[in-house]
């Protein structure tokens, strides 16, 4: 049964590893002070597994994906659409790093029928994506604006 989006918080899903530089960002979004204080929001991190993702978000209201992208588009590139009406374009998500990927995961959620009633993307388009815990700086800036984006979006 799915959750009145009304009357319950929405859940943020901080997709990433920390090791990874850039692909950190959807963890560093989470772990934020600002994001932190909503508390309209729930949030949870995501290694990238796609099961666990849909586990997450099969009796939601709204939720929220934040997470690197990896296509091609210069770096600090934002995205924000709502997956569940916008077509997704088809390179936002070639090179994930992730097992089954977003498109995947909403495709078989479709098929079993565990769709939120929203679901939301937030991301920056990566640099790098080798070893390492930081940003890259032109990403952690766009990251910072995005911040700023979901709180206005999400505060009560």
């Amino acid at each position: 049964m799915k959750q009145d989006s009304s009357s319950s918080k929405a859940l943020l899903i901080c997709i990433g590893n920390e090791f990874r530089e850039d692909d950190g960002l959807g963890l560093y979004i989470g772990r934020h002070d600002k994001i932190r204080s909503l508390r309209n929001m729930v949030v949870i991190e995501n290694s990238g597994d796609g099961m666990a993702m849909m586990d997450a978000w099969k009796d939601g209201g709204t939720v929220i994906l934040a997470d690197a992208v990896r296509s091609g588009r210069p770096a600090g590139t934002l995205f924000h659409f709502d997956l569940l009406k916008d077509p997704i374009p088809p390179d936002l998500f070639i090179l994930s790093t992730h097992n089954i990927g977003i498109p995947g995961c909403i495709a078989l959620s479709e098929k079993l029928d565990l769709l939120p009633e929203q679901l939301l993307f937030y991301g920056v388009e990566g640099q790098n994506f080798g070893h390492g815990k930081k940003l890259s700086p032109i990403v952690k800036a766009a990251t910072d604006g995005l911040i700023d984006q979901i709180v206005a979006d999400f505060e009560s």
